[in-house]
């Protein structure tokens, strides 16, 4: 990987162009990578991100971590990039606990009850940030151009390609992609400057996000604890640390962020419950930082145009209860350096419309129907009324008490309705190691 800090020339072109290497955009970088697959040698690809810190190798120190899903590990795995994560630190999930507020029935969601090794995984942001780009910096088709900005894009009719200009220190500079990939999240710059519209809602909560330390061991359960404000998640990290997902309030929010360290934890701890304070012991708190972010459901019209498509956040965003968002980002990486690769191996234009809609087809209805399904859950979670406080009970107390019906949920959450097992990256053909995304 090079980074492209030298004097521009004025036309750069590439085969695929992706703005934002966050998660979901560095996962599509690796992608088209030729580390592990070869025959993506003959595919330039480029990256611009705004941040000069990822290029530095600082990806924050917010404590933020993500709920990486069964199937989404699969596909890191078959991209290459699994390995690295795993050595930094990933957390097993083997059980997840669902609770709402003082009803004694509990769901418990367990490995044993699918046969896998794991219902999922919680691996830290920065450390899946490290380790996406280290893999980039292995491949040698991808330029990174970083600290960059895009200002503006045109498609060139005539031409048949996207053109894309970008501000950084080194000035500006004229790009052109058969493909520009939008990765650029929730705000995305892309979907904005392509005047593709979206459906979109904001919540009245706010989610703030700390890290702390237990005294005892969380013995890998992940928590999702319902209240009335909204889903309280804990999350298991390495070393009895847990990233707590707290949904407050807009109203209780600035309050909460404003209070000294010790009240804080006094509130948090009384989010806990007796029980579960029992078994965890003693807490401390580990974040520097209190993260907040609102959370928002959007949904854009479409997710292509002529020479363009959008990716992750920047296509969707959802309610963080379940962990889904990021999962559903990771699954359009799949799908779309699928049909790509694909294509490009045929001698199909990878850019081009036909190519496109394989993948607009392919994500549409698994994203509007998680997008949804984590509305409505949140909605019938936070609302206190005696009707959906009655009907939410009930229903997890069948989910308690019917071990196919919980399969069922388990198998949705972990992914596994669009993704497959993989055998590790060294045992497969090259042009295998994207294909994990069922068709």
């Amino acid at each position: 990987m090079s980074a492209l800090s030298i004097p521009f020339i004025p036309t750069v072109k590439f085969d695929v162009l992706i703005v934002g290497a966050g998660m979901v955009g560095a996962s599509l970088a690796c992608a088209l990578g030729d580390k592990c697959n070869p025959a993506n040698r003959s595919l330039k690809v480029g990256v611009i991100e705004s941040k000069a810190d990822c290029l530095k190798g600082h990806f924050g120190d917010d404590g933020r971590a993500s709920a990486i899903a069964l199937g989404s590990s699969y596909i890191w795995q078959n991209i290459g990039v699994w390995d690295g994560m795993k050595q930094r630190s990933v957390t097993p999930m083997h059980t997840v606990q669902i609770s709402d507020g003082d009803f004694p029935h509990q769901v418990q969601l367990q490995r044993d009850d699918m046969g896998k090794e794991a219902l999922g995984f919680i691996v830290e942001n920065a450390v899946t940030q490290a380790s996406l780009w280290e893999f980039m910096q292995q491949c040698h088709n991808i330029d990174v151009i970083c600290p960059a900005r895009i200002t503006d894009i045109e498609y060139l009719q005539a031409a048949d390609r996207m053109q894309v200009k970008i501000s950084s220190g080194s000035g500006e500079q004229i790009l052109e992609t058969k493909l520009l990939v939008g990765a650029d999240g929730g705000r995305s710059v892309v979907r904005e400057l392509a005047h593709i519209p979206v459906s979109e809602r904001l919540y009245e909560q706010t989610c703030i996000v700390v890290t702390v330390k237990s005294e005892h061991s969380h013995k890998n359960i992940a928590y999702e604890r319902f209240q009335q404000s909204g889903p309280f998640a804990i999350l298991p990290l390495e070393s009895d640390r847990c990233c707590i997902v707290w949904t407050a309030t807009r109203d209780e929010t600035p309050d909460l962020l404003a209070l000294s360290e010790t009240d804080f934890m006094q509130a948090l701890k009384q989010r806990f419950g007796k029980p579960l304070l029992a078994s965890l012991g003693k807490l401390s708190l580990e974040s520097r930082t209190r993260a907040s972010y609102v959370p928002r459901w959007m949904h854009s019209k479409t997710y292509i145009q002529p020479r363009l498509a959008l990716i992750g956040d920047a296509a969707h965003t959802t309610h963080p209860v379940a962990g889904q968002g990021v999962n559903l980002g990771i699954r359009d990486v799949a799908v779309l350096a699928e049909v790509a690769i694909a294509a490009h191996q045929q001698g199909e234009d990878l850019g081009s419309m036909a190519v496109l809609k394989r993948y607009q087809s392919r994500r549409w209805w698994d994203n509007l129907g998680v997008i949804l399904l984590t509305h409505v859950t949140n909605r019938l979670f936070s609302n206190q009324n005696w009707l959906p406080q009655g009907l939410r009970r009930f229903g997890l107390l069948a989910l308690a008490t019917l071990l196919p019906a919980k399969k069922v949920l388990m198998f949705l959450m972990m992914g596994l309705h669009q993704t497959r097992e993989v055998r590790p990256a060294r045992d497969r053909e090259p042009q295998a190691v994207v294909n994990s995304a069922r068709s």
